[in-house]
């Protein structure tokens, strides 16, 4: 009996191992948008996504669709440790930089990257999530109602609230 539940434990461990392999790329991925670049953010978020999917494996009724539900998970972790965080500051304003007749150097094409970086840190949790989903990931309205559980209006109004705040640094700049 022992040694068929061992036999087991090893099927699940198996499982979990190949289930990382093949999904952590993407969770990492989508960490780096929600994290606005933070390797290491996009690291320790893709680590509690994994934790939780440990958790839920016995619970999952079909581990091969299994990319929707850590697209979901992943939004959500990422949604609370940015709502934890309480030192978002940053510039907008080289992100709405006006464009240069002449090619960009390499210099002014980091600068932009890390002016893109800091827009999105600069944006409150909700509006930088509903943002990166749309425009980053393609997510209609509806997907990312569902995958962070609010309303269709609500993520409308939260996609405007993030364009109405980076058109005001705009203004500003």
């Amino acid at each position: 009996m022992n040694s068929a539940r061992s036999s087991s434990g090893e099927d699940a461990r198996r499982s979990f191992e190949r289930l990382y392999v093949a999904h952590r790329a993407d969770v990492v991925r989508w960490g780096l948008r929600y994290g606005a670049g933070r390797s290491a953010w996009a690291e320790d978020l893709a680590h509690d996504v994994f934790l939780r999917l440990h958790g839920h494996l016995q619970t999952l009724d079909r581990v091969e669709d299994l990319a929707p539900w850590l697209y979901r998970t992943t939004a959500n972790c990422a949604l609370n440790r940015l709502r934890n965080e309480r030192s978002w500051t940053g510039a907008l304003a080289r992100l709405f930089r006006s464009e240069q007749d002449e090619a960009p150097s390499p210099e002014t094409k980091f600068a932009g990257r890390e002016s893109v970086l800091k827009a999105l840190r600069a944006l409150p949790p909700k509006e930088r999530m509903v943002l990166c989903m749309k425009v980053l990931d393609g997510k209609s309205q509806q997907e990312i109602a569902d995958a962070l559980e609010l309303s269709e209006g609500y993520v409308s109004k939260l996609t405007a609230r993030a364009w109405e705040l980076i058109e005001e640094v705009r203004d500003e700049a």
